[in-house]
């Protein structure tokens, strides 16, 4: 009936069984016991493509972490499945709503535009801690059972609308959607990328952070602040530099010239007046102002503004006590303000290093081109985009310092290899 596909490189097989088989459970009081029922959970050993259960099943139940962005199953499993939603969607016109997701883990997670746009994440509202975050958090257990219901109700209404299964043959035919490589093994050789349209690139910088006297209330160090938005250095002690700095040398290190910065008050009614529609939007925000109750209302004229809006970079510091130990909290606060209305590539930064490869990648996405699966053309002196390993090294380090403080500015890296985050945050 329906395929739960998870990454097995995250080690937890045994909460992502407990998570299947309370699903399952939960599908077998309404319709009964029977093998016609009965879900199947991906295995935990590595295979080279995807499942046969994805050929037939007829809902996916997808539990979203770091790993499973860059792990070239998981990947091919999503994208066979979407293919075959997509080919029902040609059939008969409608869109069949059976790629259901969960959030598992938060950390390092950041979800490619194509992913965050699909519409598929139940509640939205637990994202802050994750499926995984619930399981082991005493205070927020009883949140489980109701999430558990949510997804076995949406699994439910999915398997109402039976989609077309594919052979092994076809499956390979499918390019992977994102992961290491965004092609598959046998891309079409008469479907040729598009050449990235040549137009003068401009981006606009929206900076949502507060001055030292607003952001008095709502924490407790203001160090990092200063009179005006623009002098906001979450980084300090290890750097001075503004993080408006950091991310507009990013802009134009990857070609673009053409660079608006604002920095709207909570209460502005028009954030992005004026902005052009053919611009790139990034959002830097600094997670303590979700705390401002203005913040909600200020998501939400940035939701209904027509400027495309690409990416929110959350910049929470791993050097900043206060944030570290307010890490949990503030991601929870961020989660609980209408985040996917905008349609956005969504990235989580601790460092002057991720805040600026963070904003290349969006950069280099949006040159690139919704169809384009080459590297933009890079101008001399460029910021490069990193490659999967790259990645992957980065966001291992980033992890290890929210667990503890290294001598140095780079904690040790860990034993075990974590996956990365599509998207470059």
């Amino acid at each position: 009936m329906f395929y739960t596909s998870y990454a097995s490189s995250t080690g937890d097989r045994g909460p992502v069984e407990r998570f299947h088989i309370d699903v399952q459970n939960e599908i077998y009081s309404v319709l009964g016991r029977s093998p016609a029922h009965e879900g199947r959970l991906k295995h935990a050993e590595p295979a080279p493509g995807p499942d046969p259960a994805v050929l037939s099943c007829r809902s996916m139940l997808v539990l979203y972490s770091a790993d499973y962005l860059t792990d070239p199953q998981c990947a091919r499993e999503w994208s066979v499945f979407r293919e075959r939603l997509d080919r029902r969607t040609r059939q008969t016109g409608e869109q069949p709503d059976c790629l259901v997701g969960v959030v598992w883990r938060t950390e390092g997670l950041v979800l490619p535009r194509l992913v965050a746009n699909t519409g598929h994440i139940v509640d939205e509202e637990y994202e802050g801690p994750g499926v995984m975050g619930l399981l082991q958090a005493p205070d927020r257990r009883s949140r489980y059972p109701d999430l558990v219901r949510r997804v076995a109700e949406r699994l439910l209404r999915a398997s109402r609308a039976p989609l077309p299964a594919m052979t092994e043959t076809e499956s390979r035919q499918v390019p992977s959607r994102f992961g290491p490589s965004r092609t598959g093994p046998q891309q079409r050789e008469d479907a040729p990328a598009p050449r990235p349209p040549e137009r003068e690139r401009q981006a606009v910088l929206v900076l949502l952070t507060g001055t030292r006297d607003r952001m008095r209330g709502l924490r407790g160090s203001v160090g990092a602040y200063g009179d005006s938005p623009e002098e906001w250095r979450p980084f300090r002690p290890h750097s001075d530099e503004p993080a408006l700095s950091v991310a507009g040398r990013a802009v134009r290190a990857c070609g673009t010239e053409q660079l608006t910065v604002r920095t709207p008050e909570l209460d502005e009614p028009e954030v992005l007046a004026g902005v052009d529609e053919s611009a790139v939007v990034v959002l830097l925000v600094d997670p303590w102002l979700s705390r401002d109750p203005a913040f909600s209302t200020l998501w939400n004229r940035l939701a209904r503004a027509r400027a495309n809006i690409a990416a929110v970079v959350v910049v929470l510091p791993r050097l900043d006590e206060e944030s570290r130990q307010s890490a949990g909290s503030l991601r929870e606060s961020l989660a609980l303000t209408p985040a996917r209305l905008l349609g956005a590539s969504h990235h989580e930064v601790g460092s002057p290093e991720s805040l600026t490869l963070a904003v290349a990648a969006v950069m280099a996405d949006w040159g690139t081109g919704a169809g384009d699966t080459g590297p933009p053309p890079v101008p001399a002196g460029a910021v490069s985009v990193e490659s999967s390993a790259e990645r992957r090294i980065r966001r291992q380090r980033e992890r290890v310092g929210w667990l503890k403080r290294g001598a140095g500015p780079w904690p040790p890296l860990l034993g075990r290899t974590p996956g990365e985050s599509l998207g470059g945050g």
